[in-house]
């Protein structure tokens, strides 16, 4: 019985784990906005479960700024550096529309 128990627990410990949850970081450029949500040029921590779709915490420093969801696309080729992509809106303001991080074959998209 141990001998079954060490080998499930084997098994089980080889699987890679997925939709873990991840910080990159990353600095704007310009002033944008997620939503309705002010961003403001300058370096960020964002947190998220990677490969899953959900909400993403906004991190300046150690303080929370906002929470917004996100889904995940596939690209087609791996993001050749990280960058943020900006729309222009109505308003004159640009929305923060979809994140690629290098090497990575998805990206984080608003709506």
């Amino acid at each position: 019985m141990f001998l079954a128990l060490f080998m499930i627990t084997g098994i089980v410990s080889a699987f890679p784990v997925f939709a873990q949850e991840v910080s990159r970081s990353i600095k704007l450029n310009r002033d944008g906005k997620v939503g309705d949500k002010a961003l403001n040029k300058g370096e960020y921590t964002l947190k998220f479960t990677e490969d899953k779709e959900g909400d993403l915490l906004v991190m300046k420093g150690n303080k929370e700024v906002f929470k917004a969801a996100y889904k995940i696309t596939q690209l087609g080729a791996p993001a050749q550096d990280t960058s943020v992509i900006f729309t222009a809106a109505n308003d004159g303001s640009f929305q923060v529309k979809r994140i690629e991080f290098k090497g990575k074959t998805a990206a984080v998209v608003f709506e």
